[in-house]
């Protein structure tokens, strides 16, 4: 009798975990389900609350060019860059006079060769944007603002025709976000005082029309060169591009000093040789030696070449006057 009664209680036990384990698993069940429901509510409700998303990405080279010299220049460069491996579009910037049927000059009739090649570049004809200030080499610099006007693209990267392209750019298209990123004009830079000076030669842009309404409403009103009207605007949000590398000038290899190129590390020893194998760019920039496809006397050349003191020696990494090659 005992032991029937100890085999009813098991039985009993039994059905009473078997009861309790399948109100668990249903009660789980209905847990789950319902926060899966709110889960792809609530997700549904923030996705129609985010903006569309964009498309993907688009980049490009710009460059600007007002006459025949600049013009062949820019196109060197698109050569190179296309020789690096960007597949980024390349995109020139010049005076919609070229672009007429009934214009017969050299500028015209390159537009038109270039048109009929196979060298995928994107025309974009403008106004030429001009100052009557300082000497007439930079007179039309403002010109390469219209690169803000380039909306269909993401990003810009902008750089001045009279520089010649060394080496691939397109890591700095992944660059963090910012509307406007410049390098330091670092041949201005005196540590001894706060103010710190943009350089202009190179830009990467977020074309933004408002951006470039404004720009050109400050070149207007101020009729300052290209690099000031950009400081005025900028110099407290642009964001800062190494200028080593990215803003190398021709006058550096001249300079007796190059303790402002090489900061932070003004303690590293100068190698014009390795300076000029690593720079992306290279800009020419030597008044008042006149730019490379420019004629000029002997004298001015002599006057512009970097001394060789008797000292100078041949090292493995660096000929003899190196700074003069």
């Amino acid at each position: 009798m005992l032991l029937s009664s100890r085999r009813i209680a098991v039985a009993l036990c039994a059905v009473a975990i078997f009861i309790t384990l399948t109100i668990y698993k249903v009660v789980q069940k209905d847990s789950i389900s319902n926060s899966l429901s709110f889960l792809h509510s609530s997700l549904s409700l923030n996705h129609s609350s985010l903006p569309t998303e964009k498309g993907s990405p688009r980049f490009a080279y710009a460059q600007y060019a007002t006459d025949i010299n600049y013009l062949c220049n820019t196109i060197i460069n698109f050569n190179r860059l296309k020789r690096s491996g960007t597949k980024h579009d390349m995109v020139l910037i010049f005076p919609k006079e070229w672009d007429h049927e009934s214009t017969n000059t050299r500028e015209a009739q390159a537009i038109k060769n270039l048109r009929a090649s196979d060298l995928n570049i994107v025309f974009r004809p403008f106004d030429i944007l001009s100052t009557d200030k300082g000497d007439s080499t930079w007179h039309d610099s403002l010109t390469k603002f219209h690169a803000f006007a380039l909306i269909e693209y993401t990003r810009i990267l902008a750089f001045d025709s009279d520089s010649l392209v060394l080496n691939n750019m397109d890591f700095l298209f992944l660059a963090p976000d910012s509307p406007v990123a410049m390098p330091r004009a670092y041949w201005l830079t005196d540590r001894e005082h706060a103010k710190q000076i943009l350089g202009s030669h190179i830009m990467l842009i977020e074309p933004n029309t408002h951006r470039y309404k404004r720009i050109i409403n400050e070149a207007m009103r101020s009729g300052e060169f290209d690099m000031e009207v950009l400081n005025e605007l900028f110099k407290d949000s642009a964001m800062i591009l190494p200028h080593r590398r990215l803003a190398l000038l021709t006058g550096e290899f001249r300079a007796k000093d190059h303790s402002k190129y090489l900061a932070p590390d003004e303690e590293e020893e100068w190698n014009a040789m390795v300076e000029a194998s690593r720079a992306y760019l290279v800009h020419f920039s030597d008044w008042p030696l006149p730019k490379p496809w420019e004629s000029h006397t002997e004298a001015q050349w002599e006057a512009a070449l970097p001394e060789c003191p008797d000292d100078d020696i041949k090292k493995p990494d660096q000929s003899r006057c190196a700074d003069s090659i």
